[in-house]
């Protein structure tokens, strides 16, 4: 299980990784220092986009790694990337 946090930072540097546009790098690490202190537990998406500096696609992270779940947007370890 990772923090939103944690999810956050961790598509963040995968991006960053695979030559994304700096702007959405720099976007998942804006929203992870926005969910740092939130309390654990799940958020809802919708609440999540309310905190500055998350938008749509990182409130739904927030809201899926909030829950225990692996967020879309990282890699599961049972799911291997194509090739």
């Amino acid at each position: 299980m990772v923090t939103p946090d944690e999810a956050l930072r961790r598509i963040a540097f995968l991006l960053e990784w695979r030559g994304a546009s700096p702007y959405r790098v720099r976007a998942f690490h804006t929203a992870a220092d926005a969910v740092r202190d939130l309390p654990p537990g799940p958020v809802d998406p919708a609440r999540a986009e309310q905190l500055r500096g998350v938008g749509p696609v990182t409130a739904e992270v927030i809201g899926q790694a909030s829950t225990g779940s692996v967020p879309q947007y990282l890699p599961s370890p049972a799911r291997r990337p194509d090739r």
